[in-house]
């Protein structure tokens, strides 16, 4: 009798580790910077050493967890579907994957912890909007800031990007990639010509040698 209440109560555990398994899938991750071939730029003259300064993003979505806006604007984060890294993080490996394809070479961060910022041009990018909104939308805004070591000239510059996307994660994510590419295309533009790009409002400021 004994033996028939053991494997009972076997049989019971089993069952629960079961449905405990079953109601905790595996998440799912994904990237902003997707493999394949990535546009570059027609340098025309030397870029030289560049840096890309931590990225900043609203604190609401600075997490690992995707996060989309439900109507009536609530926010929601996606358990079971994450980037590889908080947004803040993920969104500067990413820029720097862009650029250095768009350019030819990476940030000096990446190839030399010796050389300071005052050594290199500094980029500053901070992403002010950061949206996914299920079926209709993806949205980001940046305002980001070069500053030449070269003539003491400071390029600020406002981006806004909108995709409009299908139902699904992977098109929330897809469409923030086309976001990221498109914002690191105006980045490596207007360090190449030292000029605002197409498609980004831009003020330029000279600071004293």
């Amino acid at each position: 009798m004994k033996s028939a209440c053991t494997m009972t109560k076997r049989l019971l555990m089993m069952f629960v580790a079961g449905l405990t398994a079953c109601s905790t899938p595996a998440p799912h991750y994904y990237t902003l910077s997707p493999e394949g071939t990535r546009a570059s730029v027609d340098l025309g003259q030397p870029v030289g050493a560049y840096s890309l300064s931590p990225v900043t993003v609203p604190a609401e979505v600075d997490n690992t967890a995707l996060v989309t806006r439900e109507p009536k604007g609530r926010l929601v984060p996606l358990s079971d579907d994450r980037w590889t890294a908080t947004l803040s993080s993920h969104l500067q490996s990413a820029l720097g994957l862009e650029l250095t394809a768009a350019l030819g070479m990476p940030p000096v961060q990446n190839i030399n912890q010796s050389v300071t910022q005052g050594d290199a041009t500094q980029v500053q990018v901070d992403v002010q909007r950061f949206e996914l909104v299920p079926g209709q939308y993806v949205a980001l805004d940046a305002l980001w800031r070069l500053r030449f070591r070269q003539g003491g000239l400071v390029l600020t510059c406002f981006t806004r990007l909108k995709q409009n996307v299908e139902i699904g994660v992977t098109a929330l994510v897809l469409g923030q990639q086309k976001n990221t590419q498109l914002l690191s295309a105006q980045i490596a533009q207007a360090l190449v010509s030292r000029s605002a790009p197409a498609d980004a409002q831009c003020t330029q400021a000279q600071t004293p040698g």
